[in-house]
């Protein structure tokens, strides 16, 4: 079967927010409104694939030197395809696809896997593939996630709610509240990592006026003391916790009904509650935060990524026999 490989033009929106919407595993942040955010910050090397003028497949990508990215801007970022395509489909317009790439003098391909708890429909068909092309895993990335079906809490969080109930704390829902947030956020990540947030207040703002029912703010206060609060991303089946802060000065320990009460909002509606990843610098644990995240009930799921030789592509000639 053939396929046509194009680069991504801002004019192709529509047709590329119509793969996402038809796969099994592109989720809101693939969509081009979400990515053009920091458009700026990377060369743009997407792909959108075509099979007789329809568009079946998507690469979220970027080029360094030498390399192609999918893609330093997301958390994850692979191949995409319509769900209706097969395996002989898919290594057909991956084929193509790195063949394209070579012919734009590109040497090296490097993928962070989708997590399979973000898939409307779990397939891990590209990881296969990587693998047959003797892709290298450059590394795992651990992400603490709750099965909703299992939600329960050991006993020091069951105390800790205990008294925190007994405190007329109140939560809101209410993106009103995000630049007093992004303060606790921005002084936390400078305080404890000498960093900054990933976003900067502009565009978090940005994101969530585009995105209001993907993106939500939730806030604890004890009366008019913002104690911290949650950035949450709905992604498919998923609450995904995107910042969790709590004020440096107050006590850190409220967030714990405000992740509580998230829980529980959401619990019967989701399959999953991602608290996101807890490793360090050096891809080690942070003891503390791992503790935490599991005494909610979550355990590990992982996130692979991958590098690729672009020649390889030619060992999924003998992949289907």
């Amino acid at each position: 079967m053939s396929f046509k490989i194009t680069r991504y033009h801002h004019n192709m929106q529509s047709h590329w927010d119509d793969v996402i919407a038809r796969s099994d595993k592109g989720t809101f942040m693939h969509r081009r409104a979400y990515m053009e955010y920091h458009a700026t910050r990377f060369e743009d090397f997407s792909l959108l694939v075509y099979k007789d003028q329809i568009p079946v497949a998507v690469l979220p990508a970027h080029r360094q030197g030498l390399h192609i990215i999918a893609h330093n801007g997301l958390t994850y970022s692979d191949f995409i395809f319509d769900k209706k395509l097969r395996i002989a489909h898919q290594i057909d317009i991956m084929s193509a696809s790195m063949a394209f790439m070579l012919d734009n003098d590109l040497n090296s391909f490097r993928i962070k896997s989708i997590p399979v708890f973000f898939h409307n429909q779990p397939n891990e068909s590209t990881l296969y593939l990587y693998h047959k092309m003797k892709g290298i895993p450059v590394e795992i990335k651990p992400f603490f996630v709750l099965h909703t079906h299992n939600f329960i809490l050991n006993k020091d969080r069951k105390k800790n709610l205990k008294r925190l109930k007994k405190l007329n704390l109140t939560i809101k829902d209410d993106a009103h509240y995000i630049e007093a947030y992004w303060q606790i956020v921005t002084q936390n990540l400078k305080e404890t990592y000498q960093s900054k947030p990933v976003h900067s207040l502009d565009e978090i703002q940005l994101l969530m006026q585009r995105f209001p029912e993907q993106i939500k703010l939730f806030t604890i206060f004890d009366r008019s003391q913002l104690l911290g609060g949650a950035l949450v991303y709905i992604i498919n089946n998923v609450v995904h916790f995107q910042y969790i802060n709590a004020h440096p000065h107050h006590d850190k320990s409220a967030i714990d009904l405000l992740i509580f009460d998230i829980i529980e909002r959401y619990k019967n509606e989701y399959t999953h509650i991602s608290f996101g990843s807890s490793a360090t610098g050096d891809q080690n644990l942070n003891a503390g935060l791992s503790y935490w995240k599991e005494s909610f009930g979550c355990k590990i799921l992982n996130q692979y990524i991958y590098d690729v030789k672009l020649d390889n592509y030619k060992l999924l000639n003998t992949t289907l026999q």
